[in-house]
């Protein structure tokens, strides 16, 4: 028997007193805490629900024991304070148990969340979602540290592979999508990026889904 996750779907409940009303970068020291709950209509067998009870307190915010995280450093207002970034990922990308893959995990996109180090304690800043994916077979995602920034880069392996290395920054109080460099061999062969020097693409509005975009009309246009 099956039982229906009815929790808020992919719900983040931002608490009034949490809110920066101004643009800066200096936020005060909070007691309260942002939550990201299990996302609603996922279907879990009996045995994979003591897998995901309760929740953790971490990086100044509450999440469901649903996400496994994974932190890094970095100091990305150049203030020689180690601030972090960590990336929250559905508990079965971590269990062997293959059981516990629920039946729309296409949709299940990890969290990927921001905090500052603010006397010596973590304060909630940004939370991205749809930004990441999960690995899977013959795609494989990783997230690196550079200067201010972090990069995403995606390999699809195989006969037609695929790369892409998305670079980000933080500047003017906000993270923003300075290029995306990427690189085709097999059918398709070609080398490209794409600038937004002049422009200024923030990161909220960055999906994953907008390499596959890119790949498919590069694809298009070499095919010519």
């Amino acid at each position: 028997m099956r039982y229906l996750i009815c929790i808020c779907s992919l719900f983040i409940f931002y608490s009034s007193c949490c809110k920066n009303k101004s643009e800066s970068i200096i936020v005060e020291k909070q007691k309260c805490y942002d939550t990201i709950n299990i996302p609603s209509n996922f279907f879990l067998e009996n045995h994979c629900l003591a897998k995901v009870e309760g929740f953790k307190k971490k990086y100044g915010i509450v999440f469901s024991n649903y996400y496994c995280d994974e932190s890094l450093s970095i100091d990305f207002d150049n203030n020689s304070i180690i601030d972090t970034i960590a990336i929250l990922k559905p508990f079965y990308q971590n269990d062997v148990d293959s059981t516990c893959y629920p039946e729309n995990l296409e949709i299940d996109s990890p969290f990927l969340v921001i905090s500052k180090t603010i006397d010596s304690n973590s304060v909630f800043l940004k939370v991205y979602k749809n930004l990441l994916s999960n690995n899977r077979a013959n795609f494989y995602e990783e997230l690196n540290i550079i200067n201010n920034g972090f990069i995403i880069s995606n390999e699809y392996n195989g006969n037609n592979g695929f790369f892409s290395k998305t670079c980000i920054s933080f500047k003017e109080s906000n993270f923003y999508v300075d290029s995306i460099n990427v690189e085709s061999w097999g059918q398709y062969q070609y080398q490209k990026t794409i600038k937004f020097k002049n422009k200024k693409f923030n990161l909220s509005k960055y999906k994953r889904i907008y390499i596959d975009s890119i790949r498919s009309n590069f694809n298009k246009l070499s095919h010519k």
